[in-house]
């Protein structure tokens, strides 16, 4: 489900629209906004609409990629939505970086960190770009921000780390995903970030109990045509027994999920 893991090269060039200045530094990540620094200002993603800058496409080669416009999210109005485009290196043509979410929207935003294969690393030295489509954005949007805070003060790296595996039905934690593009969940957790509310909509039933590894245990998987019950639970029998959100809880799980019945 993940659209663009692109990591920041140091030392890549910015080209400033002709209203900016030249950059004196490197282009860096604060939260979900880009960061310029020239010698006479300090500039936000808002600031770099139409500024173009080169990233790695992980081919040893670079990518041109262009801020076409920045909002913020509707979900958290802290969480700036930038709309971006990348050079098609044969034809020169500007396409949308990312696929359409739930809402419609082609948008994503950078974030601090980078990705050990498919495990979150919370380098601050590195960024990546996240689009709302896939699981990486999806997660900061649903409040599971990797270098914020629970309510309680308990760090949210580990629940945004749960969250992918969650999204993704990664159930044993290995990186294979077992769920479709558009798939409703229905997801809360045990710092109240995210609630359910489906709890008494009979046409929903517990999945699962998740970790920042995989599931802690699961009741039922999400589309059994990708993968079944019984199939999981002979390669991983550790996740069988018991499993509702008080067994979960009991396993040390951070996120539960419920889903529809099929």
């Amino acid at each position: 489900m993940t659209r663009l893991t692109a990591l920041f090269a140091l030392g890549l060039a910015l080209v400033a629209p002709p209203a900016l200045a030249a950059p004196t530094g490197g282009l860096a990540v604060e939260g979900t906004s880009f960061v310029v620094t020239t010698a006479t200002a300090r500039l936000a993603s808002p600031d770099l609409v139409g500024a173009v800058f080169e990233i790695d496409d992980g081919k040893g080669g670079l990518t041109q990629v262009r801020i076409d416009a920045v909002t913020p999210a509707k979900e958290n109005a802290a969480i700036l939505l930038h709309t971006l485009s990348s050079r098609d290196p044969k034809s020169g043509e500007w396409l949308s970086m990312c696929d359409p979410d739930a809402l419609g929207r082609r948008a994503g935003f950078p974030l601090r960190g980078r990705w050990d294969g498919y495990r979150f690393v919370g380098d601050p030295n590195a960024w990546f770009l996240a689009c709302t489509s896939g699981s990486q954005g999806k997660c900061v949007l649903w409040g599971y921000d990797p270098w914020g805070e629970t309510p309680d003060g308990r760090p949210l790296a580990d629940f945004y780390r749960t969250c992918q595996q969650s999204v993704r039905a990664d159930y044993r934690g290995d990186g294979a995903p077992h769920t479709k593009n558009g798939t409703e969940i229905d997801v809360a957790d045990i710092a109240s970030v995210q609630r359910h509310d489906t709890v008494d909509n009979p046409d929903y039933i517990f999945e699962a109990g998740w970790g920042p590894t995989g599931a802690v245990c699961v009741a039922a998987t999400r589309w059994s045509d990708l993968l079944t019950e019984e199939a999981l639970l002979k390669a991983s029998p550790n996740l069988g027994g018991t499993c509702d959100e008080a067994a979960a809880r009991a396993r040390g799980a951070l996120i539960f999920t419920r889903i529809k019945r099929r």
